[in-house]
């Protein structure tokens, strides 16, 4: 068995020790070793007054994850590489897969695009670096103080994400990995000394590791002004029974996402062929895990011709994002949908393998046992928008087949629940200025204070 030492960091030093252990069987069977987290570890962190970066420059904070956002960017950066090949072999993906991830860091931390974002979210990025006249007072918008996120582990990136929100409001910030991956943000955070140890964002950064319900949890949880929870409903509740009156909690729960395919890709064959492209991408992105992964489609018409060029393109497009691992129960979960399906009465399209599989059927109830791994519900309904009622507050995306079938549905489908409209092939892929969640996210990471124009 390979073992790989990781180590945390405390408000920017790294420590090393084997005191955790995790085991994975996945593609092959590792170890990874971690230090425990002490109380006076916390005790350090503690230490901070949760203003160290209030007085630090936005432009400054904004350049340094510019230049981290450029190391990444080259796939033979070291920390990258490691990172890779050890977040492949804990979450189960391809390394294709990770990689793909990965190249959205340097988007995401792109200048332009981060001094957008925080002036889209906030109003003004200035707000965050001095005091502006509105109205009959002076406003500026100070960081909460110090912040906990405790991220999952089925999307690489979400923990660069949410630390993210975290630093661009000048919080200090503690990332919690996931045991699922605990690899990159880890490598991600190493990387920050690299360009300078003693910058403030290495100084007020955080990277810890604990066991489901440890002890150390309800004590970090006690010394943070706020909490970003990213997970299972059983996750959210957990956290939510630990923490403060006062406590700012954002909350990114499990969510699923549907698409919309309307009669008009029959019009010709390239239309249907690169329909299907499009929604075996979105299906194939983290093998499904996502909250933004398409578990239903609904279909307007006879939707067999549909799902045959949906298996195809599964079979011809496997190679561009191979799947990951696949456990025995997963592989048992999928035959066992498989077969209820064709008892029920529904038509089932499937390789030798558990690697991929579409099933038409005429009954959303059947969609409810969901194995996800690249499983797809295809349900026919006569229109669209009959299929509008089954979109609630779980739903995140809905995806549309063509713009004016988006621009009909749109508000429908809003008022039912939903968080966003797109079309297929960009369900994975977020805007600037998409409001998370239904939320602005960065607002609630600050406070905002005024003072009076005498």
């Amino acid at each position: 068995m390979e073992e790989y030492y990781l180590p945390i960091i405390l408000n920017g030093r790294t420590i090393y020790g084997d005191e955790l252990r995790l085991e994975y069987d996945r593609q092959e069977k590792i170890r990874i070793s971690l230090p425990n987290v002490k109380d006076n570890h916390l005790l350090e962190i503690g230490k901070l007054s949760g203003r160290e970066l209030h007085k630090v420059n936005l432009d400054e904070i904004i350049s340094f994850l510019s230049q981290v956002g450029e190391l990444w960017e080259n796939k033979n950066y070291h920390f990258r590489k490691e990172a890779a090949k050890i977040s492949s072999l804990t979450t189960g993906y391809h390394e294709r897969m990770i990689q793909h991830s990965y190249d959205m860091i340097p988007k995401m931390l792109n200048k332009k695009f981060l001094i957008e974002t925080v002036n889209i979210e906030i109003g003004n990025k200035e707000f965050l670096d001095r005091w502006i006249k509105v109205g009959g007072t002076r406003v500026h918008a100070l960081p909460l103080g110090k912040l906990l996120h405790i991220v999952a582990g089925n999307v690489p990136i979400v923990s660069i994400l949410s630390f993210v929100m975290g630093i661009l409001t000048k919080n200090i910030n503690i990332i919690k990995v996931a045991s699922g991956d605990p690899a990159t943000f880890i490598y991600f955070a190493l990387s920050f000394e690299e360009i300078d140890k003693n910058h403030p964002v290495n100084r007020t950064t955080s990277t810890l590791y604990w066991r489901h319900n440890a002890d150390v949890e309800r004590k970090c949880i006690n010394i943070v002004d706020g909490l970003l929870v990213w997970g299972s409903f059983d996750a959210l509740y957990s956290i939510r029974k630990k923490s403060k009156p006062g406590q700012a909690i954002l909350e990114f729960g499990p969510r699923r996402s549907f698409i919309f395919v309307g009669e008009e890709v029959y019009k010709d064959i390239s239309a249907l062929e690169e329909i299907s492209q499009r929604i075996v991408h979105d299906l194939s992105l983290y093998d499904q895990q996502a909250c933004h992964s398409p578990q239903v489609i609904f279909f307007e018409g006879n939707a067999e011709k549909f799902c045959e060029a949906i298996a195809k393109t599964l079979e011809k497009e496997k190679y561009k994002l191979p799947k990951g691992f696949t456990s025995i129960d997963e592989k048992a979960s999928i035959t066992h949908e498989r077969m209820m399906a064709r008892f029920r009465g529904d038509k089932v399209f499937h390789p030798s393998t558990t690697e991929w599989t579409v099933i038409l059927t005429k009954d959303f109830e059947n969609t409810k046992n969901h194995p996800l791994s690249r499983t797809l519900y295809v349900v026919e309904v006569e229109n669209l928008k009959e299929a509008v009622k089954y979109i609630d507050r779980s739903v995140m995306v809905v995806a549309f087949s063509s713009y004016e079938r988006l621009e009909e549905l749109k508000e429908d489908v809003f008022l039912r629940g939903a968080d966003r409209v797109t079309m297929v092939g960009r369900m994975g892929y977020f805007p600037l200025g998409h409001p998370q969640e239904g939320k602005r996210n960065l607002s609630q990471l600050v406070k905002w204070v005024g003072a009076d124009v005498i």
